[in-house]
């Protein structure tokens, strides 16, 4: 999986190479086609409990989405600027220090 893409165009790819409608992916996920559409065009991110069922579905792992969806918060809310990977950069030092 390419961590660089979003959680949408993660999907999107993996549905239209295997060739199947939005309504067919939604319906097996149990959400709306509608809503199915928006998270593949980053209008509308899919829940906690909405991950592990597109993981199963696409045979992901269930971090590596919820990794791309935290990454596309991030860089929905704050933008793709300096400031931002800053910010990331002291989230993930403070990460690193809570497993030393």
């Amino acid at each position: 999986m390419n961590v660089y893409k979003a959680f949408g165009d993660t999907i999107r790819h993996l549905r239209t190479q295997r060739n199947e409608p939005l309504r067919i992916v939604a319906a097996a996920l149990d959400i709306d086609s509608t809503l199915l559409s928006k998270m593949e065009h980053g209008e509308r991110f899919p829940t906690r409990l909405q991950l592990p069922k597109f993981a199963t579905y696409f045979n992901l792992a269930v971090d590596d989405l919820t990794a791309l969806v935290i990454a596309d918060k991030i860089l929905w809310k704050y933008g793709q600027q300096a400031v931002t990977l800053q910010a990331v950069n002291i989230v993930k030092e403070r990460i690193e220090q809570t497993y030393e």
